[in-house]
């Protein structure tokens, strides 16, 4: 018996949970982000504002004989950045001759895994591609927000500057979330990457690392070390070739249900991940060398959400809408429908690298 459009929204419904959790588990930047806290924001519009502090809140006092008077200065070091929360609709149809040659519950299984499920990784990696590399303009997904400090991402019609420049302190002088970084004239203290270069990976290339990796926890303000790694196919074996076989430790991301995903490398407390967005989009770096490595603190980032309530408008990160019958079309059509914006509240725990893909 052919499976009617009923059912497999009924199925689809049922699967929603699940694909929501394999959006976010199944890419390991997503999944860290995700565990260092979600911000729903229920009411106030597509633009949120959240607190950036950038330094400690107060002054020392020296005592020499005990009855000094002191202040309880307060230093003005929480500024406030802004992002803009885009909604994405990702659309799919189902012909109606998929559903007249599906049957029972093996076929309404083939017909999730061939539709929303493949539409929930299709989506998944444009956006992951997006924010490692800002490639997202084609597919309409560049609302996000990028890493890439050579790109630009745009929200709502205005283009917005990537988050981490490949370049010293003294020369990031972008606006970065409603915030003037350091190296700009009246620039926000603090609110600057770490960064490194290397000419070739064998003659600097750890030094280099272990310098951006020691920058982002020495200043860090509590959040520690960098912890997640993400690079291109070369930088990786670049990065596995210099290391001896003994001292070569293997990371593994497990995703759903426990899962082997990718497998890594540790560097100190880093845990090091090819990641393929950064080699079929190296283009979209034109800091001039070859190679791309990020030094990511998760503990830094979170992620907005608009959106509460499925009967007025869209619940923030997921929404599925449908069937709709599709005029003219022996098909139905469905949408998944997000609200959701990357964010950083600490830009100096952070760092990127270039150069890496030279050996």
């Amino acid at each position: 018996m052919p499976v009617s459009v009923d059912a497999l929204n009924l199925a689809t419904i049922h699967l929603l949970p699940k694909l929501e959790d394999l959006f976010f588990d199944d890419h390991v930047f997503l999944k860290k982000v995700i565990e260092s806290g979600v911000d729903k924001r229920q009411t106030g519009g597509e633009y949120a504002a959240f607190d950036v502090v950038t330094d400690g809140p107060g002054n020392i006092a020296k005592l020499l004989t005990g009855s000094e008077a002191y202040s309880y200065g307060r230093r003005n070091i929480t500024k406030q950045g802004r992002v803009y929360i885009p909604t994405t609709i990702y659309a799919f149809a189902v012909e109606g001759s998929s559903l007249r040659h599906a049957s029972g519950e093996t076929g309404i299984a083939n017909l999730l895994e061939l539709y929303p499920e493949k539409a929930n990784l299709d989506y998944r990696q444009r956006s992951c591609a997006q924010i490692l590399t800002g490639n997202g303009a084609a597919a309409n997904i560049d609302g996000l927000a990028t890493l890439n400090g050579t790109k630009t991402y745009n929200p709502d019609g205005i283009p917005l500057n990537g988050m981490l420049d490949f370049d010293a302190k003294v020369n990031q002088t972008d606006v970065v979330q409603n915030l003037l970084k350091e190296g700009a004239s009246g620039g926000v203290t603090g609110w600057y990457n770490q960064y490194g270069e290397c000419t070739s990976f064998a003659t600097n290339g750890k030094r280099v690392m272990r310098d951006a990796y020691n920058a982002c926890r020495v200043r860090s303000s509590g959040y520690g070390p960098a912890t997640l790694g993400l690079t291109d196919s070369t930088s990786f074996n670049n990065y596995y070739e210099s290391l001896d076989d003994q001292v070569r430790y293997a990371t593994r991301f497990k995703g759903e249900e426990g899962n082997d995903i990718d497998e890594g490398l540790m560097f100190h407390k880093l845990e090091l991940f090819e990641d393929p967005s950064l080699d079929d989009n190296a283009a979209s770096f034109t800091h001039g060398t070859d190679g791309t490595m990020y030094f990511i603190n998760p503990k830094t980032f979170g992620i907005l959400t608009l959106g509460q309530d499925s009967g007025m408008e869209t619940k923030g990160f997921f929404e599925v809408r449908g069937p709709f019958k599709l005029e003219g079309r022996d098909a139905w059509g469905w949408e998944i429908v997000s609200s959701w914006q990357l964010y950083c509240r600490m830009l100096k725990a952070n760092a990127c690298l270039k150069g890496t893909a030279i050996l």
